[in-house]
């Protein structure tokens, strides 16, 4: 689609650009090229970024100067730039809705040696499957799916867009590759936001039971080689952990926050949205991230704070209570 043609579908006006511009795909705008479509919601969307290689964008009037300094190419402008996005994209890349496969072992994906189907699978025809790799009861494995060697897919788990390394442990029920929460503003209140990217599981990862990883908006979400994921456990939209890493139960990483290796968290612990925590970290159990977390250090507490600044918080408090004297259990 032209670029003119995009902007018309939507309502938004082109105020910048050759509108002749043949427009391909959708990108992140940090990563999208000439021929890729995407948007721009505030200020805070354009920090850290240097140049700009993007075919069109939608935009606020506000943005319009910063994003022609930056180097994008055509730029559209509306008072809802994501939700203009996510119904432009529907139409200008056409999303994979429906399974194109038949049950148990009669799927025409490219199926290596020695692989277990059990009975009730289904495997979409796209679906690459490396050696020894077995495939649970009932589990249905979608689009957009490679699963290497030797990996463990259990009872029921449903996996689409994701990419797996090898000896890959999946517990039964894990949803690994659903779009996650995204949401944008629009005209008429909040529209969800499209979701175009994968999950990518590196070597010797294991996925709890009933566990969530959410796949990218753009790009990838990514869980280290070796970490292993406790049952129920979320990983948001975008998330990057590294290798080594262990999760306890509960625990819940929001969208496009970064782990990096050797992060211990216990269970029921949470790390909000685009929030950093370095190597080698510990965060204690039912925390409450807020902030990034420097390399080495343990946290913990709601909202987290280095662990002995918390635990003297709580000394402190217990004796401000002892000093009010009276009969704790008369008074309750």
């Amino acid at each position: 689609m032209s670029a003119r043609a995009v902007a018309e579908l939507v309502g938004a006006k082109l105020v910048y650009g050759d509108g002749a511009l043949a427009l391909h795909d959708v990108a992140a705008l940090g990563t999208a090229g000439p021929g890729d479509m995407s948007f721009a919601r505030g200020c805070s969307h354009l920090q850290g970024l240097d140049t700009l290689q993007a075919g069109l964008c939608f935009c606020t009037p506000e943005l319009v100067e910063p994003l022609k300094s930056l180097g994008v190419r055509t730029i559209a402008e509306c008072a809802h730039p994501g939700a203009a996005f996510v119904k432009a994209a529907s139409q200008l890349v056409t999303p994979i809705m429906a399974m194109r496969a038949t049950q148990g072992g009669k799927t025409q994906a490219n199926l290596a040696k020695n692989i277990v189907i059990a009975p009730g699978a289904v495997i979409d025809d796209s679906v690459v499957i490396g050696e020894n790799t077995v495939i649970g009861p009932g589990a249905v494995i979608g689009p957009g799916c490679v699963i290497g060697c030797d990996c463990m897919i259990g009872a029921g788990a449903v996996i689409g867009f994701t990419l797996m390394g090898d000896h890959v442990d999946v517990r039964p029920g894990a949803v690994i590759g659903e779009a996650g929460l995204g949401t944008v503003d629009g005209s008429n209140g909040l529209v969800a936001m499209a979701h175009f990217g994968a999950v990518r599981l590196e070597d010797d990862v294991r996925i709890g039971a009933n566990a969530t990883i959410d796949r990218a908006v753009f790009g990838e979400t990514h869980i280290g080689a070796r970490t292993k994921l406790d049952n129920l456990v979320q990983i948001a939209h975008n998330v990057t952990i590294g290798s080594d890493c262990v999760l306890a139960s509960f625990c819940g990483v929001a969208g496009s926050s970064t782990l990096g290796n050797d992060v211990l968290m216990g269970g029921r612990a949470g790390i909000a949205d685009h929030v950093n925590i370095g190597h080698h970290v510990r965060i204690a159990a039912a925390s409450a991230v807020m902030q990034d977390i420097p390399e080495g250090e343990t946290w913990g507490g709601h909202p987290a704070r280095p662990l002995r600044a918390f635990l003297r918080e709580q000394v402190a408090i217990r004796k401000l209570a002892g000093k009010k004297g009276g009969n704790d259990d008369a008074e309750r």
